[in-house]
Formats: structure tokens, C-alpha cells, sequence
């Protein structure tokens, strides 16, 4: 489980909360903390430290053994600058703030939590700046959607192996995709199909997804959902599924793709951390 957590601090009121949260859950697994901190041309090294010192004291006041480091942003984007530190500083997990930006402020101001999650070879757990506040019963409830892939299963795996050392439950969710309408060719005829028997089929998969993971997790799923898209988001059923079932975490791979894969496949862990009011822990692959 995480032993060295990095914890990124910046000015920004939002980003208090989920320093808060991180040392609660490092207090919870006595793990070590790192503070860090971000240089640019316009900020000194001792503005840096004085920025960290009030969080190195509460961490001192409840027991966490912690560190600062200074992120070298002078050279690269501050998320890559994140995601660096974790790797030198040898930690295992980051924990931040995202401030689930939109639309054209998204694109041309991006995210320094996207970009960390993106990266990062190491665990992102993201709470979003402006959610209410994190369970006072820290990650009782985890919600794992699952989809049948392979970072799907590295996800199901953090998942578990958090659930144990926290004696939580995890609770399942797949949601069946929508079937593509069928598109005329260049002389206006359909090829033959049957949609019926693909949409059939992906419920199937979808019921044997879910079959085997309960499997894997005996005896930590007390409950499973599967939903069909029916022109929703996959994205607004997970959230939905969340949120009516008080869910504390949600435990999500993601592929980490960015750039043109980003803008026309989208990013349904991305969209999930951008917009839950509840902590979401993003597995990528370290390849």
C-alpha cells in the first residue's frame, strides 16, 4: 500500500482542502508525506519554503512524518514538474486538487491536475477544488466501474488491496454502451447487420465483466449495477451511480492519453475527476 505520499502545494485556496485530505489519509496508512512545491522565474526559493512550512507543521502536530521539496518549474510544465518529483522522490502516490475547468479555459489554460494524471507513472488521487467536503469516514464506500480491460483490472486491483487495508466495500458498476446507428454507404443502402444481436451481446460481456470481478473481490462487493447508456454519457451514470448510493471513492483506470487522442476519444476517468463530488483515484500504466 502507499508508504511516500506527494502532496502538491500551491496558493490557491482550493487546493487546501485536498492537502487536508491527503494528510488525513496518510495519517490513516502511516505513510510518510512529501510537500512540494512548484519554482517558476517569478517565485524565490525561500517563497517556496514559506509556503510549505504551515502544512509541515500540521503534519508535525498529527504524528506524519514528512518532507519538502521544491519542483523545478522554471524548465518544464508544472505538471511534469509534479509528476518528476514523485519519480525522485521515489513516492507512490500524489495527491492534489483538480479545478474541473471547461471548455476553452480547458484548452488554452489546460490543467496542471490533467497533466499530472496523464504523466505520472505512479497514482493520482484528485479531489475536485470546489466538492463538498471529504467523509469524516474516510473511504468506506469505493466505486469501481469496470469495463473488462487491462487497466480496468489494474484499478480493480488498487481497489482491493485499498479495501483490505481500509475495511471498506467496493461496489461494482459497468455500463453498457450504446449501440453505433448504422451509416449508409456511398449508394445509400446499410450493410446487413443485426444491431439487436450487438447490443444483446454487449450486455452479455458487460454481465460477465461484472461475474467475474465479484469473484475476484469475495467477499468485499456487498453490490453490483449494470446500465445501459441509452444516449448518456457513460461519464453522468458512473457520477449518477455515485452520488445515489453514497459512495466516498471512486477507483478508475485511465490511459493517460493526451493531445489528439484526448480531443476526439475523450477521457471518461478525466471527465469522472473533473466533475465528481467525491475523491477519485486514477491507475494508469507505468508503460
Amino acid at each position: 500500500m502507499f508508504q511516500r505520499i506527494l502532496i502538491p502545494i500551491s496558493q490557491e485556496k482550493l487546493s487546501e482542502r485536498a492537502v487536508k485530505m491527503g494528510l488525513d489519509f496518510a495519517k490513516l496508512l502511516g505513510a510518510h508525506v512529501v510537500f512540494t512545491y512548484a519554482l517558476t522565474e517569478m517565485v524565490p526559493t525561500d517563497f517556496g519554503h514559506e509556503v510549505i512550512r504551515p502544512w509541515k507543521e500540521r503534519a508535525a502536530s498529527l504524528g506524519i512524518p514528512c518532507e519538502s521539496r521544491l519542483s523545478d518549474g522554471y524548465t518544464m510544465n508544472i505538471g511534469d514538474a509534479i509528476a518528476s518529483e514523485a519519480s525522485s522522490a521515489d513516492c507512490d502516490l500524489i495527491v492534489m486538487a483538480t479545478h474541473a475547468r471547461e471548455g476553452l479555459n480547458r484548452l488554452l489554460m489546460g490543467s496542471v491536475s490533467e497533466r499530472v494524471s496523464r504523466v505520472a507513472k505512479v497514482p493520482v488521487l484528485l479531489l475536485r477544488g470546489e466538492a463538498g467536503n471529504p467523509p469524516s469516514a474516510m473511504f468506506k464506500n469505493i466505486l469501481v466501474p469496470v469495463d473488462g480491460s487491462k487497466i480496468g483490472t489494474l484499478a480493480l486491483e488498487q481497489a482491493k488491496e485499498l479495501a483490505q487495508k481500509l475495511e471498506a466495500q467496493i461496489h461494482l458498476v459497468y455500463v453498457v454502451p450504446d449501440v453505433p446507428l448504422p451509416i449508409a454507404d456511398s449508394f445509400g443502402s446499410y450493410a446487413a447487420f443485426d444491431y439487436t444481436a450487438l447490443a444483446e451481446s454487449f450486455e452479455t460481456m458487460g454481465k460477465h465483466i461484472l461475474e467475474q470481478a465479484t469473484e475476484q473481490l469475495k467477499p468485499l462487493v456487498p453490490s453490483i449495477w449494470l446500465h445501459h447508456a441509452h444516449g448518456q454519457q457513460i461519464q453522468n451514470l458512473i457520477l449518477e451511480t455515485a452520488k445515489d448510493n453514497k459512495i466516498d471513492l471512486i477507483v478508475m483506470g485511465t490511459h493517460g492519453y493526451g493531445g489528439l487522442d484526448l480531443l476526439l476519444l475523450g477521457s471518461v476517468a478525466q471527465a469522472v475527476s473533473h466533475h465528481a463530488n467525491v475523491p477519485v483515484l486514477l491507475v494508469r500504466p507505468t508503460e
